[in-house]
């Protein structure tokens, strides 16, 4: 749970972030969002938001809840950073005849939803807007990842070597609608699958 103090003109503005993934995403909101400050606690905030998973309990506390999908983006933690850990030791597979849909979004797009909404009140589902397979995402986390290769496997052999847990996740839906929260607020996210096979990184990318 993290405090943000957002400086915009000569107003400032204190917002409260509940986010459980509030250390990955902090560098990404300190730099959508100039001249921000991390404290500790909420007793003097204006305002609120959470960032949360889609299925996860609201915190009361906040006025405005934006829920996400797999967020992806440098420090990821949840399934994101799992496709990435089974990926990286050669221990992620495609299931065959699999077509099971993911959404995702990338953490730049968090901390723009973040500011987009500042100050606003509601819920809303926010994700990169694109109709992602799992084996989309996981080929373009594997790209990023030195090229690796991901072999495809029978939902028998995949059982055995991925475990139920992760077999049932590989071949279910994991789909969200942002297409609210883009509207109303001109959100245009990018296509994550996309970035990680294009965006060129340097010094200054998360």
């Amino acid at each position: 749970m993290l405090l943000v103090i957002y400086s915009m003109a000569n107003k400032t503005t204190k917002l409260y972030l509940y986010a459980p993934d509030g250390d990955f995403l902090r560098p990404y909101i300190e730099r959508e969002i100039s001249d921000v400050e991390f404290v500790a606690t909420a007793d003097q905030a204006d305002y609120s938001c959470a960032v949360i998973s889609l299925d996860a309990e609201a915190p009361q506390e906040c006025s405005m809840v934006l829920r996400c999908p797999v967020i992806i983006g440098t420090g990821m933690t949840g399934m994101g950073m799992e496709f990435a850990r089974r990926i990286s030791r050669g221990m992620m597979y495609h299931i065959k005849d699999s077509e099971a849909a993911m959404s995702v979004v990338h953490a730049v797009d968090v901390a723009k939803a973040v500011r987009l909404s500042l100050g606003d009140e509601g819920q809303y589902v926010i994700s990169d807007g694109c109709n992602h397979t799992i084996r989309d995402v996981a080929e373009a986390l594997a790209w990023r990842i030195d090229h690796k290769r991901i072999y495809t496997l029978p939902r028998l052999w995949a059982r055995w070597l991925l475990g139920r847990r992760m077999l049932e996740y590989l071949t279910s839906d994991h789909t969200a609608d942002g297409s609210a929260f883009a509207e109303k607020y001109d959100f245009q996210p990018q296509d994550v699958c996309n970035y990680l096979r294009t965006h060129v990184y340097d010094h200054e990318s998360l």
